[in-house]
């Protein structure tokens, strides 16, 4: 099972150590450390690795199957904008009812003739089912127009969060950055060592790992033979760590590659900071460049988030010169690099702590944390499993620009049913007292509580029709960039004739 792989049934751990998420069926998204020999789950997310099993059980006899009741039980919860429109309507028909009583009682009085009537009239033109359907219908629909663009809404309630977000924090690799990025050069550190013999290494503990930068170094050996490795394990934000012919050996961050290293001149001071570093007991061996750029969409949707008045944000675990880079090319301001899972949720937490309500958008294990903590949660298709879990949104067409579709969806969606809450509540408040008056004859009532109805659902239809989809050129205009880029680095006057172009 690779790094961040669901295991696919139950069976026996055959490697040395590994740590598990069984989120989806215990509930508790801690870490789980499991040793040679332990049990391990179908359906649990491996978070470090790849690890080995053997399996035992498949099928209808394994916890698999108790997903199956997870997704019916999640399916029949109802969006809390749902169940407060079902709240609203069963008070609707308390009160319709408490009027139909008083109403045949006075009729019965003033023209026991006309008593049924009205009782009747009364009873048939009140409308709740307008109240119970103005917020599903404009969130099927909602649902519907998205998963046509190709974005998947796991949670409807995120429609409403993602329509009033004030924050949005982005990871870089493989998020803002296309995937997959490519070698660029390899620089070997240590005279003993070739580079081809450098990347073969680094190849070796690369391979099946889904870290964007392991893939690049693993399809830069496509054609050499890597040799085994042995106790391969790989930690979140920090790298990959195994044993090549007794050697031990660790790929990733400067920090961590030189974590087990012995020797006392080592300094990170001395060691390239943009790059991939492998390195053994002994010191570095060789640092890897990797070649990025950006997503498509990536400047023109940020460009567009900073119009609409969201403050964007940058966080990601790649050197600090790198996050720096492409936190230009971007125009944000604020950006950190160099940061542990950890210190993501914590920045997070200091947000929500001042009363943000913020997006994440991310797509590796190591992103998990805080996707789980944000108030919108979104992952692209080509994410980690575990991220994809943690998830309220998950975009299967790798376009961030989908992200403004699906806020500008989600904005609509809210004014539509609450067009369709304040129409059901007219219609009941002018309705309802007429046919208590004896006013509408019943055939008369019956016609109006079902256009009432109809006019709900019609109204929800018009969620997504006139929404475009947006590309790189019709995100935001041009002019509305350069103004907006402008405004926020005071750009002189002279220079927006470059920014045009």
């Amino acid at each position: 099972v690779a790094e961040g792989g669901l295991v696919p049934a139950d069976g026996v751990l055959l490697s040395r150590q590994c740590q598990v998420d069984e989120a989806l069926l215990s509930g508790e998204s801690a870490p789980i450390a499991k040793a040679e020999g332990a049990a391990l789950i179908a359906g649990s997310v491996l978070l470090d690795g790849p690890a080995q099993l053997r399996v035992e059980r498949v099928g209808a006899n394994t916890l698999l199957s108790g997903i199956a009741a997870l997704v019916t039980r999640a399916q029949a919860q109802r969006p809390q904008l749902a169940a407060l429109g079902e709240r609203a309507a069963r008070v609707l028909v308390a009160r319709v009812l408490i009027v139909a009583t008083l109403t045949a009682l006075l009729w019965c009085f003033l023209d026991p003739t006309r008593a049924l009537t009205a009782t009747l009239a009364v009873l048939v033109v009140s409308c709740p089912c307008a109240f119970a359907l103005a917020v599903p219908a404009a969130l099927t629909r909602a649902l519907a127009v998205l998963a046509q663009r190709g974005v998947l809404a796991v949670h409807p309630d995120a429609l409403e969060r993602l329509a009033g977000i004030t924050h949005a924090v982005f990871d870089k690799t493989g998020t803002l950055t296309q995937t997959p990025l490519t070698l660029a050069r390899c620089q070997v550190l240590r005279d003993t060592i070739s580079p081809q013999t450098a990347l073969t290494l680094a190849a070796a503990l690369a391979s099946g790992s889904r870290h964007p930068a392991a893939r690049a170094i693993a399809a830069a050996a496509a054609a050499h033979t890597l040799p085994a490795v042995e106790d391969r394990h790989a930690h979140a934000g920090d790298g990959l760590q195994g044993r090549i012919d007794g050697q031990q050996l660790r790929l990733g961050r400067g920090a961590y590659a030189l974590g087990a290293c012995t020797a006392a001149s080592t300094s990170l001071e001395q060691l390239p900071e943009d790059a991939v570093l492998l390195a053994d007991t002994q010191g570095p061996l060789a640092a890897f460049f990797l070649n990025e750029r950006l997503r498509e969409d990536a400047a023109a949707t940020v460009a567009a988030l900073q119009a609409q008045g969201v403050q964007v944000t940058i966080l990601s675990g790649d050197a600090p010169t790198k996050v720096a880079a492409v936190a230009q090319r971007l125009s944000v301001s604020e950006w950190h690099g160099a940061l542990r899972p950890e210190d993501k949720l914590a920045y997070l937490r200091a947000l929500r702590t001042q009363g943000a309500r913020v997006l994440v958008v991310g797509d590796g294990i190591n992103d998990a944390p805080v996707l789980a903590g944000a108030d919108v949660a979104v992952s692209l298709v080509s994410a980690a499993e575990l991220a994809q879990s943690c998830s309220d949104i998950v975009f299967t067409h790798g376009r961030l620009g989908a992200l403004l579709e699906a806020r500008a969806i989600a904005q609509q969606t809210l004014v539509i049913l609450r067009q369709n809450q304040r129409w059901a509540l007219v219609y009941n408040l002018c309705a309802v007292p007429f046919a208590a008056l004896g006013l509408v004859p019943p055939w008369l009532a019956a016609l109006g509580m079902s256009l009432s109805s109809l006019i709900v659902v019609l109204n929800a239809l018009r969620v997504g029709r006139h929404t475009p989809a947006f590309t790189p050129e019709t995100i935001v205009p041009k002019h509305t960039v350069q103004k907006h880029f402008v405004q926020k680095h005071s750009v002189p006057k002279q220079t927006t004739a470059e920014l045009r172009t």
